[in-house]
């Protein structure tokens, strides 16, 4: 088999963008004005402005922009992934069991698909996922389908 590569839906890049230049805009906004503060020698305001309302939107903005370049590779020897925890590299001989999480996250609506090693570890995938209607991922089973079905070939030989 050839590589194949997953990455997020066109849907979901563009609303975790949009939402993550939302985080900037706002952290730059509160910024701008923690700014005026400071020139006016109101460090008691600007400080804690803009721990409350600055420091916020920015890690919500790295944590978005990070998350959308997220990708997992699969082919005959393993899958690779990258994302916001970093790279992974597992040969499929070393995964006991590609299975979906599902009714993960806040309100119980991502579903994701979860790795167990031989070792007894296990981890997410990156990517694929789906979550509700706005970053839903309408052939999110068929890509588990295809990862295990991998997984069952590359285990065999």
């Amino acid at each position: 088999m050839s590589e194949t590569v997953f990455r997020y839906t066109g849907r979901q890049r563009l609303v975790m963008w949009g939402w993550a230049l939302l985080m900037a805009a706002w952290a730059g906004a509160v910024t701008v004005d923690a700014g005026r503060d400071l020139a006016d020698h109101r460090i008691g305001t600007a400080v804690p402005l803009w721990l409350v309302l600055g420091l916020a939107p920015t890690v919500l903005f790295v944590v978005l922009a990070g998350m959308s370049t997220g990708v997992t590779r699969i082919d005959a020897e393993g899958l690779r992934t990258r994302g916001m925890t970093g790279r992974r590299r597992v040969a499929w001989s070393d995964v006991e069991s590609v299975h979906d999480l599902p009714g993960r996250g806040r309100r119980g609506t991502i579903t994701q698909i979860g790795v167990t090693r031989t070792d007894g570890t296990s981890f997410l995938l990156p990517i694929p996922y789906t979550s509700g209607v706005i970053l839903e991922d309408p052939d999110f089973y068929d890509k588990l389908e295809l990862i295990r079905r991998e997984w069952r070939r590359g285990r065999s030989t």
